[in-house]
């Protein structure tokens, strides 16, 4: 089939060429041109099975979906590495942090913590000092010392960096923070949850 259209194809620029028509020698010349893709593209279209009509509408949406499912994979791709991105490390607390807490039956609770860190571990000793203004002065103050630790996660956030003070000595119950950062630790409920009023529970490093 492609050779006889070939064959006529030419037998019509000859005898153009004859007659020296150049206009027409134009037109011939696209027609074959024309016809030469459209046969390209009929054979394409043969050898998968199909109908042209279907085989015409899957190569125009092919591209599409080609491109859609790109720019999915690309968008996953980008969440999902967002998503994994980890925080960044704070490094363990250590230092003196000062603050004041507030009190249901004082005026304020004036508040100093020592951490002293072992080297390069996550755990150390304290000793903490507690003044509680507006009460009588023989029983003011409270004081304790033991060692501390650090524990990752609570009920609320599996992240939460959770700093335990275990008491050895001295008048106190086993005490939690959140590290909210290098320089601030603040003081949550016997749950290890955030205490819910807008009053202060922080203490920061000097």
């Amino acid at each position: 089939m492609k050779v006889t259209a070939i064959a006529i194809a030419v037998h019509f620029l000859i005898r153009i060429n004859r007659h020296k028509n150049t206009y027409h020698m134009k037109a011939i010349i696209a027609i074959f041109v024309l016809f030469s893709c459209t046969f390209g593209l009929q054979q394409a279209q043969a050898q998968t099975g199909k109908s042209y009509e279907d085989w015409l509408k899957e190569s125009r949406s092919g591209g599409k979906s080609a491109a859609k499912k790109t720019t999915v994979k690309g968008k996953t791709a980008a969440a999902s590495a967002e998503k994994k991105a980890p925080a960044p490390a704070m490094a363990p607390p250590n230092g003196t942090f000062r603050g004041k807490f507030a009190c249901s039956d004082c005026q304020e609770i004036r508040t100093e913590l020592i951490l002293t860190r072992n080297s390069k571990d996550t755990n150390g000793i304290f000793t903490i000092k507690q003044m509680h203004v507006g009460k009588p002065a023989e029983n003011n103050i409270v004081t304790g010392s033991g060692k501390w630790i650090l524990a990752r996660g609570n009920k609320h956030n599996p992240e939460a960096v959770i700093l335990q003070l275990i008491p050895t000595e001295g008048d106190l119950d086993l005490m939690y923070f959140l590290q909210v950062s290098d320089t601030e630790v603040k003081l949550l409920n016997n749950r290890q949850e955030e205490i819910s009023d807008a009053k202060n529970y922080s203490l920061r490093k000097l």
